[in-house]
């Protein structure tokens, strides 16, 4: 009878019990597969910061932060999450509401804002992009490299704007695509051939593409 009791005890004991807690990361999505390579060691965020809730809905968590990066490279890009692997997390207190992403003709706060800068790669590290948060989650896109630059001719039916040649070196490439996460202060059926623009771009995801990503795209100051 004694063995009956607890035996009964102990089944209740076990069914009452909570599931340990889980990673953010760890919903059954796409994003917990494309997270590889997560540092053993993630910063930690002052504990005097404030952390006020922000439409990117994060929490100051870095590894909360790095998967709604990678979400977000995805999204700008147009490509699947699982294309893409965490390199890193930095803590980083940027010197602007702008989260250190200014645009020609855009104001920024001044004023410390803690955050992170999260590094995500492309699988076989064909490209590098750079995310910076704020600790509530609101995230800024930073390019590879900016520059005033010609327009040739746009297509607006495909996004693709090819740009006049430059003298030497051009690191920035031969054409402009707009991807979902471009900005434009200006559309495409108003650019047309000899315009100047000022433009940042980043990698593209696909290693033979012949267009490079637009981040930010703004008309050249005269």
């Amino acid at each position: 009878m004694l063995a009956l009791l607890l035996t009964m005890l102990l089944t209740v004991g076990c069914g009452a019990s909570d599931p340990p807690p889980t990673s953010p990361l760890d919903d059954g999505g796409d994003t917990a597969t494309a997270v590889v390579g997560v540092p053993s060691v993630l910063p930690t965020f002052p504990a005097t910061s404030t952390v006020v809730p922000g439409e990117g809905g994060g929490t100051g968590d870095p590894e909360r932060l790095a998967g709604l990066a990678i979400e977000a490279i995805a999204e700008w890009l147009g490509e699947a999450e699982t294309l893409f692997r965490l390199v890193g997390v930095e803590a980083v207190d940027w010197p602007n509401a702008c989260l250190g992403v200014e645009r020609p003709g855009y104001a920024c706060a001044e004023v410390v804002t803690p955050g992170a800068r999260i590094t995500v790669q492309t699988f076989g590290g064909g490209a590098t992009y750079f995310v910076h948060a704020d600790l509530a989650g609101h995230l800024a896109w930073a390019p590879l490299m900016d520059a005033e630059r010609e327009v040739a001719t746009v297509d607006a039916a495909t996004g693709r704007i090819p740009l006049v040649a430059v003298d030497g070196s051009d690191e920035m490439g031969a054409e402009l695509l707009v991807v979902p996460g471009s900005r434009l202060d200006v559309a495409l059926d108003d650019l047309a051939e000899g315009d100047r623009i000022h433009v940042a771009v980043a990698p593209s995801p696909q290693p033979d593409a012949d267009a490079a990503p637009i981040v930010w795209l703004v008309r050249a100051a005269d």
